[in-house]
C-alpha cells in the first residue's frame, strides 16, 4: 500500500511540473516532436509562397511565348501552300481550256484557267479554292474531291485562279489583302477583257476561298450571285477547331481575320451556303450564323454525313442538284 501511494504521488508531481508539455501548447509539442519549431513555420510558408509565385510566372511566360510563337508562325497554318504534288490540267479530264496569266499589278500575276462550257451559256462561275490546294491539283486521280468537276457538270463556264503564292502564280507571300486583290483582278479580267456582264458572273468560294468571295461580292452588287461552300464566320473561329490553339486569344492574334460574318450583311446578291453536317473545321453552326445575317434571297443546304474535305464527293448528285437549282434561279 505504501509503495502504491509513493508511486501515485511521484506521478502527480511529475505531471504537475511538466503541465506545459502537451497541455497548454499541444501544437507546439507536436511541432517540437516533428522537428519543426514554431519559429520555422513563417519561413516554411514564405518558401511555399515563393515557389507558387515562381510557378505562376513560369506559366505566364510559357503562355506569352505560345502567343508570340503563334503570332509569328500563324501563316504556316493559315496558308499551308502545297509544295509537292502532281501537276494536272483540265486536259487530263478531257476538257478544253485556256491557260491564263492575269496581271494584278505591274510586276505580279495570278495563274488561271478559262474552261468553257460544253453547252451554250453566258453564265460564268468564278472559283476561289481552299488554302491547302491549288488549281493544278484539281484534275488528278482524286478530282472527285474538288469543286471544279462538279461545277463544270452544271453546264457553266469556269474561271479558276490560284492566289499569289500558290501554283504558277507570282510567288508573293499569301495574305488576306493579297487574296482580295487577286479576286478583284480575276473579276476585272472577266468583265473588262472578256466583256462578260457582271450579272452573268457567279462568285464561288470554298473554305478560306469564301473570304475573298464574300469580300468581292460586297463590292459588286451587280453580280449574279454568291456561293459559299464550307464557309467560316471568321478565321479565329475556325482556329478553335485545332485543340492546341483553343487557349490562345485568337481574335487578338490573327493577322488575317477573313471576317465573313461582319461582311455577309453587305452582300446584295442571291446567296447559297452549303456545308457538311460533320464538318469540324467550319461547323454547320458557322454556316447557320452566316445564313441568319445574309439578305434575301438566300438558301442553306447541309449535306448529311459530309466533313470539311469531302463535301463534294459525299454530296454527289444531291449537292450538284442544290447548286444547279440555285444557278438556274439566277436567270
Amino acid at each position: 500500500m505504501l509503495h502504491k501511494l509513493v508511486s501515485q504521488g511521484l506521478l502527480r508531481a511529475w505531471v504537475f511540473e511538466n503541465r506545459d508539455f502537451g497541455f497548454h501548447d499541444p501544437i507546439g509539442t507536436i511541432r517540437r516532436i516533428g522537428g519543426l519549431s514554431p519559429m520555422d513555420a513563417p519561413k516554411q510558408q514564405s518558401r511555399i509562397r515563393k515557389v507558387g509565385i515562381g510557378l505562376v510566372f513560369v506559366l505566364c511566360g510559357l503562355y506569352i511565348a505560345a502567343c508570340g510563337f503563334f503570332y509569328v508562325e500563324q501563316d504556316k497554318l493559315t496558308f499551308p501552300v502545297p509544295a509537292q504534288y502532281t501537276k494536272t490540267t483540265p486536259q487530263d479530264a478531257g476538257l478544253n481550256f485556256e491557260d491564263l496569266h492575269i496581271p494584278v499589278n505591274g510586276s505580279e500575276q495570278i495563274h488561271g484557267w478559262w474552261i468553257p462550257s460544253a453547252l451554250a451559256t453566258d453564265l460564268v462561275v468564278l472559283v476561289f479554292h481552299g488554302n491547302g490546294v491549288g488549281i493544278e491539283m484539281s484534275f488528278g486521280a482524286d478530282r472527285a474531291l474538288f469543286e471544279s468537276t462538279l461545277l463544270h457538270q452544271l453546264g457553266v463556264n469556269l474561271l479558276m485562279v490560284d492566289y499569289r503564292g500558290y501554283g504558277s502564280s507570282s510567288s508573293n507571300r499569301p495574305s488576306e489583302q493579297h487574296f482580295n486583290e487577286d479576286a478583284q483582278a480575276a473579276y476585272a479580267y472577266l468583265t473588262l477583257q472578256r466583256h462578260i456582264p457582271s450579272r452573268d458572273v457567279v462568285i464561288f468560294g470554298r473554305s478560306i476561298g469564301t473570304g475573298p468571295a464574300t469580300e468581292l461580292a460586297t463590292h459588286h452588287p451587280e453580280s449574279g450571285g454568291l456561293i459559299l461552300m464550307s464557309p467560316f464566320t471568321q478565321l479565329s473561329d475556325a482556329g478553335k477547331a485545332i485543340w492546341f490553339l483553343r487557349p490562345l486569344p485568337l481574335s487578338l492574334l490573327v493577322r488575317n481575320p477573313f471576317d465573313n460574318l461582319s461582311k455577309i450583311g453587305a452582300v446584295r446578291v442571291p446567296v447559297l451556303i452549303t456545308v457538311g453536317s460533320e464538318d469540324r473545321i467550319a461547323p454547320p453552326a458557322m454556316s447557320q450564323a452566316l445564313f441568319q445575317k445574309a439578305n434575301q434571297p438566300k438558301h442553306l443546304y447541309i449535306q448529311p454525313g459530309a466533313g470539311h474535305n469531302h463535301l463534294v464527293d459525299i454530296g454527289g448528285k444531291a449537292l450538284e442538284a442544290q447548286i444547279g437549282t440555285f444557278i438556274q434561279s439566277l436567270h
